[in-house]
């Protein structure tokens, strides 16, 4: 036996394994019963392109979602065709999606109850929306109502006809920045192929497993196959397939060329002025003049809507954008950058020693903004400062478009890529807090999650970010403190019973003016919950400027944990626990990883870079990813390789404080 025979077998059980799973998730789909009673005057329809619901069907779905205290409800068809019943149960766990804040809005993008309020709150205004549509508005949806967005099943809902190319639009868009699980059916295929000689009957038992997967998904459960669906779905399935080979031929010269015989779906509509059927068009093009589009750009559109490309980070929505943001860094940097920075001191800015010594010099590995940043260390306190430090318009340059603008949906990305250390975090504090201020709180993640752990708790978010704002019309946060700690700190004097600052103290000027600040806002007794970057762990000397605890340029200082604790005990706080362990956040060598790279070859169109030779810097960027891609599966490897020792002893990368005033 060798080792395609074994690529076989595992194939067969992979196929088989994941059918069970996705049987699963449909069989917890509700279903939604009839009822009598008139829709809720606050619901509000929202339906794809060719999907109809009649009275029946609103006044059942609006009983549902009143019943069940839903906000949001995707409505699903009780009769699917094999392609969209595997892509539901592949989007969507059922068992957890209702409950998991952080879920991704998920659905079958057929029919979508929504209630007024969350609509508004959304700031959506849609009509005529496609499948496509669908995707973006439930992702959006599911943040304004984390657990009250939910599944049914809707008897008698029939959707719509689509062809694969539709198919294909409606996942890339959902697998945004997930693209590899587009290629996910592909590569089954190949490794049944690449098998196929070495242990026929297995590659035969794959292929048999793969084609009747439908009907083992639907299988007792409320969404159902027709029997003609199920005998074509191998080739249904497969349909965007032919049909990207069919727009590969049509885009050839010969294939041109036979517009003036029989023409091709595109050249017809091109040529005769005619509108091709919806779901025949990409999205962008759907409200465009056929007429007004000539035959060669009718090719390119067919090939273009195939396109599979990387999610790109600080990219504008449009050209109009990108147009204007450039011009404003442009003229922002005709001056230069030495002009964001204070003059460099002589003295530790912690204990006033005059023995600070270089640590490191870096640049900005993240968004590949110009300019060095130079970090000292206290040779007395060990306090790490950066020096010279950056002004508050430097700051203010630096960090724009990295939490929102144009970084705001990778940040929203990566703030939302597990509950874990929320919770840990929430579970932190002795039972059970009453109001909870939460300072640099962003979008207000850990607030959302903190709910679980304390759900009678009050949440508050302070942050200087519009973010903030945006937390609170979620509802992630109860209120919304917009600014400055310290100056605002006395008009909620002894309010909070718990205060956080998650990775926030290493941005902010004065550190210990913070602290000051948290202790006016706290009662007697209150607690202050600390987690900063450890500039002691082993991984800061690894990893050094690239390391996730610099995040040059934004972390102004880095707190050694005897420093911080100092600092608490004179303020009249009592160190209730100090923690490092399990605080260690996974991450630093991918993110090195990807910090090279942006500092070999930056993203290319980047607002804030001139870039004379585009094509030479997409070339060196592509050239550099290819060159460096193999070391970022040993960056996993050497992350779960060195977790163990990192959480032992005071080694993590980061470390908790929690503290009890007076």
């Amino acid at each position: 036996m060798n080792g395609r025979y074994w690529l076989s077998v595992a194939v067969c059980a992979g196929v088989g394994l994941n059918s069970a799973r996705l049987r699963r998730r449909l069989a917890a789909l509700p279903v939604i019963e009839a009822s009598d009673d008139r829709p809720h005057h606050s619901h509000v329809f929202l339906l794809a392109d060719g999907v109809r619901l009649d009275e029946a069907q609103q006044r059942a779905a609006s009983a549902h979602a009143l019943r069940h205290g839903l906000h949001v409800l995707d409505l699903v068809p009780a009769e699917f065709t094999p392609d969209r019943l595997l892509d539901l149960a592949r989007l969507v766990n059922t068992g957890s999606y209702q409950a998991d804040r952080l879920a991704p809005g998920r659905g079958a993008y057929q029919a979508l109850l929504i209630d007024r309020d969350v609509l508004t709150r959304a700031g959506l205004h849609l009509k005529d929306v496609t499948e496509t549509d669908l995707v973006t508005a439930l992702e959006t949806l599911k943040r304004y109502a984390p657990v009250t967005t939910g599944l049914a099943v809707l008897p008698g809902l029939r959707a719509a006809t689509r062809t694969g190319a539709a198919r294909f639009s409606v996942r890339r868009a959902a697998y945004s920045w997930e693209p590899t699980s587009l290629a996910a059916p592909l590569v089954r295929d190949a490794l049944l192929v690449a098998g196929a000689t070495a242990a026929p009957g297995w590659a035969l038992s794959a292929a048999a497993l793969s084609a009747l997967q439908p009907a083992v998904v639907a299988a007792g459960g409320p969404v159902r196959l027709r029997p003609r669906d199920l005998l074509a779905a191998p080739l249904a399935r497969r349909r965007g397939a032919a049909e990207l080979l069919a727009d590969l031929v049509g885009a050839t010269p010969a294939g041109r060329r036979s517009l003036t015989g029989r023409q091709s779906p595109a050249g017809r509509h091109s040529l005769a002025g005619r509108r091709a059927p919806a779901d025949r068009r990409p999205p962008a093009d759907r409200h465009s003049p056929a007429d007004k589009r000539s035959p060669a750009a009718a090719e390119a559109d067919g090939l273009a809507r195939w396109k599979i490309t990387l999610p790109r980070q600080y990219a504008a929505a449009d050209a109009e954008q990108a147009a204007e943001v450039r011009a404003d860094y442009r003229a922002e940097l005709a001056a230069g950058v030495a002009r964001f920075f204070e003059p460099r001191r002589d003295t530790c800015p912690w204990c006033g020693s005059d023995r600070p010594r270089r640590f490191l010099v870096g640049a900005d590995a993240m968004q590949a903004k110009p300019g060095r940043f130079r970090y000292d260390r206290c040779a007395d306190c060990r306090h790490v400062f950066q020096n010279p430090r950056l002004t508050l318009e430097g700051l203010d340059f630096y960090y724009r478009d990295f939490y929102d603008g144009l970084g705001g949906e990778l940040a929203e990305l990566i703030a939302g890529a597990g509950a874990g250390p929320y919770l840990a975090r929430a579970r932190a504090v002795p039972p059970t807090p009453n109001r909870w201020l939460d300072v640099g709180a962003g979008l207000g993640h850990f607030c959302l999650i903190a709910r679980d752990t304390w759900p009678t708790t009050t949440f508050d978010g302070l942050d200087l970010g519009d973010g903030i704002h945006e937390a609170a019309r979620r509802g992630w946060i109860n209120t919304a403190h917009h600014g400055q700690f310290p100056d605002l700190a006395e008009t909620f004097a002894g309010h909070y019973d718990v205060i956080s600052m998650f990775h926030y103290l290493e941005h902010t000027r004065d550190p210990r003016t913070e602290l000051d600040a948290a202790k006016t806002a706290l009662t007697p007794g209150g607690h202050l919950l600390i987690e900063v970057p450890n500039p002691d762990s082993p991984a800061m000397r690894i990893y050094g400027p690239l390391a996730s605890g610099m995040l040059i340029p934004q972390h102004l200082n880095l707190l050694p944990a005897d420093n911080l604790v100092a600092a608490l005990t004179e303020r009249g706080f009592t160190i209730e626990n100090l923690e490092f362990g399990e605080t260690h956040i996974s991450g630093d060598a991918p993110m090195a990883w990807w910090g090279l790279c942006q500092r070999l070859a930056p993203s290319p169109g980047l607002p804030w870079r001139d870039d004379p030779r585009p094509a030479w810097s997409r070339a060196r960027r592509a050239a550099t990813l290819a060159a460096l891609g193999p070391l970022l599966p040993a960056a996993a490897l050497a992350e779960a390789a060195t977790r163990p020792y990192l959480t032992r002893g005071t080694r993590a990368n980061a470390y908790r404080v929690l503290a009890r005033l007076g």
